[in-house]
């Protein structure tokens, strides 16, 4: 049975530092800043954008994947500010097998503060809990420790490399597949 709650209306989620909401049109100038960075989309798997109007396609692009029940991302903001600082959420979610793929983003100014962590904690216990998913995957570039070691650190088990996988930047990458099962969440969560 498809989780349809998930998406009755948009969930906001609240972590210590965090609001994850619903993206708002005054968010682009935010998203802009983070995905206009080099640093922040080598491994995202997305062009760097160069205007501003490609994050106000994005935002809508996001918002209308929520309404057609294809995708849920939210947008990352500092409870103190509610300044737009990333973006994290479901996609490829396949309801009939239980099973999505999230994605991430984070401005690099928060890099390395425990914010995706924090983050992924919240998206991951909705996802199991309300979204009823019983597995959850990752696509991570071999060069992005970082996210590797999040994504262990939260119990993903690496289950090998997809050769020339994702393309963009004009050219081929590989990416390694994590997974997270139900059953391995609520063991280190429960």
């Amino acid at each position: 049975m498809r989780s349809q709650s998930a998406f009755s209306s948009f969930p906001d989620l609240y972590t210590p530092r965090l609001h994850l909401r619903q993206l708002r049109p005054s968010d682009a100038a935010d998203m802009f800043a983070f995905l206009s960075d080099e640093q922040v989309t080598r491994y995202f798997g997305l062009e760097t954008f160069n205007d501003i109007e490609e994050a106000r396609q994005r935002i809508r692009t996001i918002n209308a994947s929520f309404r057609s029940q294809a995708a849920l991302r939210w947008g990352i903001s500092r409870r103190e500010d509610d300044t737009l600082i990333g973006t994290c959420g479901y996609i490829y979610w396949k309801w009939r097998h239980r099973h999505a793929a999230v994605g991430y983003e984070l401005a690099r100014p928060f890099w390395r503060q425990g914010i995706m962590q924090e983050t992924l904690t919240a998206v991951l216990e909705f996802g199991y809990t309300r979204m009823n998913l019983h597995r959850v995957e990752a696509l991570v570039m071999p060069e992005n420790t970082p996210s590797s070691a999040l994504l262990q650190k939260l119990g993903f088990h690496s289950e090998g490399l997809l050769r020339d996988y994702g393309f963009w930047s004009g050219e081929f990458h590989n990416l390694t597949v994590y997974s997270l099962l139900r059953h391995e969440w609520q063991n280190g969560n429960g």
